[in-house]
């Protein structure tokens, strides 16, 4: 096995092209097509489905339900700028053994990072490999390594779920949000803070479950939100 890690991506113009890992550091890998997609068949385990960026015009391709909850972790991280799916495949020189990250990330920061799902026999010695592979790509591009165990709090995962329906900027409106700012500076229950804005129910409630999203406004992610019962309160509240 060589200490090179070559990568295949692929070109401007869709072919598939390898190269030392190291001549990506400067590559907007989120930008790339897939060189891997997740075959279809009747008893598969894994599933296939799309996650939709958050304002981008592009899908994020997930192989698994443990992708999904990824791809919504990072759009809830205020960190992560973009993400792309399965741009990338890794490979030792001179080895026919290969990987492909489930996730290729780009941080606000301008960093880059590898983002991979645990596989549910994450201890054999397949996995271990894996991961050698991964860190020393890591450290010949210069990307950030992170391995995504699903291991979580359930509520804040089913309330970052629940919520993730609000998550587009197309709800944001700057007058609504200051008056909510004012109404929500006493703590008290989402819906009763809609009712004492004033302001016109339905759309109040989307605009004030997108601030709940992008924490403008704040709630106990560890407990059920339960609009009629749960606490919301301002950044500045008393």
């Amino acid at each position: 096995m060589g200490d090179v890690v070559w990568a295949q991506v692929r070109s401007d113009a869709g072919r598939l092209v390898d190269r030392p890992v190291s001549e990506l550091r400067q590559v907007r890998l989120e930008r790339h097509e897939p060189v891997w997609q997740p075959e279809r068949y009747r008893g598969r385990r894994a599933i296939a489905t799309w996650w939709r960026l958050a304002d981008q015009a592009r899908l994020v391709g997930c192989g698994t339900l443990q992708a999904r909850e990824a791809a919504l972790s990072l759009e809830f991280d205020p960190q992560v700028v973009t993400f792309a799916a399965w741009p990338v495949r890794l490979s030792w020189a001179g080895s026919a053994l290969s990987y492909v990250p489930d996730l290729f990330v780009r941080m606000a920061d301008g960093q880059a990072m590898l983002l991979v799902c645990r596989p549910g026999d994450g201890t054999g010695s397949r996995w271990a490999q894996a991961q050698e592979l991964l860190k020393a790509a890591g450290r010949q591009a210069g990307w950030r390594v992170r391995v995504h165990d699903g291991v979580e709090d359930a509520v804040v995962a089913r309330n970052r779920q629940r919520l993730s329906r609000w998550r587009h900027t197309r709800l944001r409106d700057a007058e609504t949000e200051r008056i909510l700012q004012q109404v929500f500076a006493r703590p008290q229950p989402f819906t009763e803070g809609i009712r004492a804005s004033g302001l016109p129910e339905l759309p109040t409630v989307a605009r004030a479950l997108h601030l709940i999203w992008s924490r403008g406004l704040l709630i106990d992610w560890t407990q059920p939100f339960v609009p009629a019962h749960s606490l919301v309160w301002s950044m500045g509240a008393r």
